[in-house]
């Protein structure tokens, strides 16, 4: 593993926080900045430039009294935070064009089992909306202190 990469509990440690914390931080940086890296695994590795940016976002954050997110789009921009984030690498094609279109009819395939699925519920979902409107509905139950009326 690339010595500026950390694993989850890595990072949660250098930060301070949580893994659960981790977490929902994650969300937040995938969606301000680009993407994190993930392992074979798929799971998510932080980059120590990211980690960097992260915790001069906590201490705005902090010190200001802002939220999170504004925090860090601030920090994105005042440091120019592409460099420090590279974007995820680009899917391998080394595939050939017959795999490829191989790959494409079996998703077909499934896609079309699957919207065949999909009609055979909808249509017994109305189905059994329509048997549920052709039965009576329940009698009124006596209240329970009518008991007493006797």
């Amino acid at each position: 593993m690339d010595p500026t990469l950390y694993a989850p509990w890595q990072a949660a440690r250098i930060l301070g926080v949580s893994p659960a914390t981790l977490r929902r931080m994650a969300a937040l940086v995938e969606e301000v900045l680009h993407p994190l890296p993930r392992d074979a695994g798929g799971g998510r590795l932080w980059p120590e430039g990211v980690l960097g940016l992260l915790a001069e976002a906590r201490g705005r954050a902090k010190a200001e009294g802002i939220p999170l997110r504004e925090a860090l789009l601030q920090v994105k921009e005042a440091s120019g935070a592409e460099g420090a984030f590279p974007p995820p690498p680009p899917l391998a094609t080394q595939a050939s064009g017959e795999e490829a279109l191989a790959l494409l009819r079996a998703l077909l395939e499934r896609l079309e089992r699957v919207e065949g699925e999909l009609a055979a519920l909808r249509a017994e979902n109305q189905a059994l909306r329509e048997s549920l409107k052709a039965l009576e509905a329940p009698r009124p139950r006596r209240p329970w202190w009518a008991f007493w009326r006797r």
